[in-house]
């Protein structure tokens, strides 16, 4: 159950500082993308916090609502939003303890996606989660540049294969997927229109890649979770999103393939 935020004051004269003794709040991105935008505070610069990330109101000053960021790649950073913005972007609510996702091997074939318009060679399999069933693809038999600065095979061309069958912690989401790579699969003639969140990835812990497998939506794996029936994925990333199994909001939960 989710509540907006009330701040407890009505003072908007410029400059005043009014210190607030509400707890704790997570975050909700104003749009679809899934990140909220705030200004870090005291170098002005802009990061992007995904949603259900802890913060720490701190004070209204000027128009603004300061709050310390608790979790994730700005941890420990003040960050503020536009006061009009904190009802709707700094919420009150409970996550949950940790999301479940069990994969289940169907069949490795070729299959045509109609909205890549590309034949692919697919490791397809069952999703389950919170209840739920999607069909998803783990490989799709590709040569891919790897794109992850902290791989020592950075920028070389490798051969996509699917994680090995076992459990696996998921990352909270750490930055925006690129919209390129994803916005088709809703604006294609043949696309899921009410498709979002699409450019929210999720890192799966695994030393061997450098955390470079992700859950995300899609039609093309390069060893990933990826969503192959688009239709499921908001129900996924919501039910990711809003989970954290640590007190340090550091994984969304667990993946167990096999």
């Amino acid at each position: 159950m989710c509540n907006s935020i009330s701040a407890n004051t009505t003072n908007n004269v410029e400059n005043v500082v009014t210190t607030v003794s509400v707890k704790h709040r997570y975050t909700k991105s104003i749009d679809t993308t899934g990140w909220l935008k705030v200004k870090l505070d005291p170098s002005n610069d802009f990061a992007f916090l995904s949603e259900y990330t802890k913060v720490i109101i701190q004070k209204i000053e000027g128009g603004r609502t300061y709050f310390l960021i608790k979790e994730g790649r700005y941890a420990n950073n003040i960050a503020s939003l536009s006061n009009k913005n904190v009802a709707k972007c700094l919420i009150d609510c409970s996550r949950g303890t940790g999301a479940t996702l069990t994969v289940k091997k169907i069949v490795r074939k070729r299959e045509i996606s109609i909205i890549r318009k590309q034949e692919l060679n697919q490791l397809f399999s069952e999703l389950s989660f919170n209840g739920n069933k999607a069909l998803i693809t783990i490989d799709s038999d590709v040569d891919y540049e790897e794109t992850n600065p902290l791989s020592p095979y950075h920028n070389q061309i490798l051969h996509s294969k699917p994680l090995p069958d076992g459990t696996y912690k998921i990352l909270a989401p750490f930055t925006a997927g690129d919209r390129d790579s994803t916005a088709y699969y809703r604006t294609d003639l043949n696309g899921y229109r009410a498709l979002v969140y699409d450019m929210v990835w999720f890192p799966i812990e695994y030393a061997p890649t450098y955390n470079s497998n992700f859950v995300h939506v899609g039609n093309l794996s390069e060893g990933c979770i990826t969503c192959y029936e688009t239709q499921k994925w908001n129900d996924l990333y919501q039910y990711l999103i809003s989970n954290r199994s640590d007190s340090d909001g550091k994984y969304e939960g667990k993946l167990i393939i096999g």
